[in-house]
């Protein structure tokens, strides 16, 4: 089955609109929770979420951390002839001057006018603050200077460690949109370790061997909470406009 484009939402005489499904991926449990709350999605695993937004069948998959956890993820039960539109939710960090913490940066490269266009429109109908351009693959958390360094080399406004890998999934053959939420601005450092899982237990093992960090991995997650529900507002708008 080829890719539905817009023309797929348009009836034709008696027959209703026809949505295509999308896929939304997220890295962890503080990014993929917050989307399938705010979307109204029903968990059908333990890393899946299914439902409806604006009449159209929405699946969102919660990959991992980096490039071959999400590849691995997609591989497994994820045909792209299933997909109409894949996109790439949740957090980034900033790689230019100007972008700030809970900034929306969309990644629309190479999709079709009817995808790219509400992508604008959405930003600017909720009065977010959203840039556009290109998302940077990393394979590690960056330092500002590098940050500010690869930036500028590459044009990049953001940088990840999933988005290249959905693309590479894509493979051509559906359209891919990253959308993610600033978490970290281009001067500032996040910590390179964190707990080493998701769970209540992981987390209190880094507490008790790293006691001095609480303090910053809890206004790490306050910002992370308040940014992924302005990118879950914008999701939610932009899938029900297309």
């Amino acid at each position: 089955m080829m890719p539905m484009t817009s023309e797929t939402n348009v009836a034709t005489g008696a027959n209703a609109p026809r949505l295509f499904p999308v896929l939304l991926t997220a890295a962890t449990r503080w990014e993929a929770k917050p989307l399938a709350k705010g979307l109204g999605l029903a968990r059908a695993d333990g890393a899946r979420w299914e439902g409806n937004v604006g009449g159209r069948r929405v699946t969102l998959l919660k990959t991992g951390v980096g490039a071959v956890k999400t590849a691995a993820a997609l591989e497994r039960d994820f045909p792209t002839e299933d997909y109409g539109l894949a996109i790439s939710a949740g957090l980034c960090g900033a790689m230019q001057e100007g972008l700030r913490v809970g900034d929306i940066v969309a990644d629309g490269h190479g999709i079709e006018t009817a995808l790219f266009a509400p992508l604008r429109e959405t930003a600017a109908a909720l009065g977010l603050r959203c840039h556009f351009g290109r998302i940077l693959h990393t394979n590690v958390v960056l330092k500002p200077a590098a940050k500010r360094s690869l930036g500028e080399q590459h044009r990049a406004l953001a940088c990840d460690m999933e988005t290249a890998a959905l693309r590479r999934w894509a493979a051509a053959k559906l359209p891919v949109v990253g959308a993610r939420v600033v978490l970290d601005e281009v001067g500032e450092e996040l910590a390179a370790d964190a707990p080493e899982g998701e769970d209540a237990a992981s987390l209190a093992r880094f507490a008790l061997s790293h006691p001095a960090r609480m303090p910053e991995l809890i206004r790490t997650g306050l910002r992370c909470g308040r940014a992924m529900r302005g990118l879950t507002r914008y999701l939610k708008a932009y899938l029900e406009a297309i």
